[in-house]
């Protein structure tokens, strides 16, 4: 069986043993192309990529595609969504980094931190008082969006001492099924969240949190539901992180409510058009930091998706059911 990995990324010889053992005489084929439909599709069974190539027909041997990134976005529309063909996310491969960057979000807006590390390149003394910082413990962190990436969020949040409270598309499914490449970590069996709330209860859920914390994926049903409405719901003082995809959160509305202060802080790290352009208006917005689509690049994806990789190989094998693989009528 050949599998063809188009990334830039080339496995090491330690990740291409490990995946030949889970599937002996696998042939791992390396190439790199931003359009897959210039790659060679001819005898590949196993296609790991970000982007999905669209002329389905060139790859009549084709028969599951492990997507590099940990939401399908990027199928909304694809042909191949019309195939049986399996399709899987690296979900639980994020959880830990992009968590982190939210625990290092939450403690920078808390500590005003923006605002702090002017004071070296402007050499003067600030007003000490009216950069008081604020304490986690005790507060209320609202994650929308309870999958491995929001469940890692509420263990390191509730270690700080938050309070969570979480929305999720079924909160009666309250156990994990996907990956996690970091045992010991997450929330598997959804015990932290002291309450559980469905789309429909958005607007009962937000006015509780003093931060929200948005990792919902990007499907039509998300997109732009986060907008002035919602964000009204909020406390004055409430910080809001996106990390997840552009566009759920209304870019538009979430800059006026930093500016008319209804809104304490924001940190987005994706945006609606990547790269941003220079004349964005979320730059010349108070009180929001900016990061380039970042919380999920770390050192350790590839040994992670490795391992991803090498159980589902092992489960396509066997027949068993693969491990995060992309619901049809829920786009993820």
């Amino acid at each position: 069986m050949r599998l063809l990995l188009n990334a830039t990324f080339r496995f090491t010889p330690a990740q291409r043993t490990a995946l030949q053992a889970a599937w002996p005489g696998l042939e791992i084929v390396e190439q790199f192309a931003a359009d897959p439909d210039l790659l060679d599709g001819a005898g590949v069974a196993v296609l790991c990529t970000e982007q999905v190539p669209r002329n389905l027909a060139a790859w009549p041997k084709l028969r599951w595609v492990q997507l590099l990134s940990a939401g399908a976005n990027q199928l909304l529309g694809h042909p191949i969504l019309t195939t049986p063909l399996p399709v899987t996310t690296a979900s639980g491969t994020h959880g830990v980094p992009i968590a982190q960057y939210v625990t290092c979000a939450a403690l920078m807006l808390a500590h005003r931190m923006p605002q702090l590390l002017e004071f070296k390149a402007s050499r003067q003394w600030p007003n000490r008082l009216a950069l008081a910082g604020s304490t986690l413990r005790g507060r209320t962190a609202g994650i929308l969006g309870y999958g491995s990436i929001g469940r890692e969020c509420a263990r390191q949040l509730s270690a700080l001492g938050l309070n969570i409270v979480c929305l999720k598309r079924d909160p009666a499914e309250r156990a994990d099924r996907g990956y996690n490449a970091w045992p010991g970590t997450g929330d598997p069996e959804g015990r932290i969240p002291a309450a559980w709330f469905g789309p429909d209860q958005l607007a009962e859920m937000l006015p509780q949190c003093d931060l929200v914390v948005v990792t919902l994926p990007s499907t039509p049903a998300t997109t732009g539901s986060i907008g002035a409405r919602e964000l009204a719901l909020c406390r004055p003082s409430a910080h809001l992180i996106l990390i997840s995809r552009g566009g759920i959160v209304a870019e538009p509305a979430l800059a006026e409510a930093l500016r008319a202060g209804r809104l304490a802080g924001a940190a987005v790290d994706c945006f609606v058009q990547e790269p941003l352009p220079p004349d964005h208006l979320f730059f010349a917005v108070p009180n929001l930091m900016l990061t380039p689509h970042m919380s999920g690049v770390y050192d350790g994806f590839w040994p992670a998706l490795n391992g991803l990789l090498r159980e589902n190989l092992q489960r396509f094998q066997a027949g068993r059911p693969l491990l995060n693989e992309v619901s049809r009528q829920q786009g993820y």
